[in-house]
């Protein structure tokens, strides 16, 4: 287990706290452009928000361990993205599921392929509730 947690080592970058913006010569702009930067925009949440889904999961497979990788993850998941922990890839309903009971779902979804680094489509799939990875992220 220690090795295991040497090879998953806090990062620096993980406890820095973000630095706001000051500019050096502040120059007076007409009141019709914004004043101020939107609110929140200094929170990393946000920056990850704004991130392509490509970006997220290049961040969330190859930053394994990190806080990184946790706030990549809960950006996908509020693209509607879940996490199938039998195939350790993301998934996401194509259209609504033709099947659904207590213990799966089974319709048509888009799915990345970490191997391909691409999105594929899969038709008639079961996506068994056991596999999902639920973990509230908040």
């Amino acid at each position: 287990m220690l090795e295991a947690a040497y090879h998953h080592l806090p990062h620096p970058s993980d406890s820095e706290r973000i630095r706001h913006y000051l500019p050096r010569h502040p120059f007076p702009t007409p009141t019709y452009y914004p004043q101020l930067p939107p609110p929140h925009a200094d929170s990393v949440d946000y920056f990850f928000q704004r991130l392509s889904t490509e970006t997220l999961f290049f961040i969330f497979y190859y930053m394994e361990g990190t806080k990184a990788q946790y706030l990549a993850a809960k950006a996908l998941k509020k693209q509607s993205w879940r996490f199938h922990t039998k195939y350790m890839m993301w998934f996401q309903r194509h259209e609504e599921p033709k099947t659904i009971t207590e213990d799966f779902e089974q319709g048509t979804y888009i799915y990345f392929d970490y191997e391909k680094w691409a999105q594929r489509k899969k038709e008639g799939f079961t996506f068994e509730y056991r596999y999902l990875e639920d973990r509230d992220l908040n």
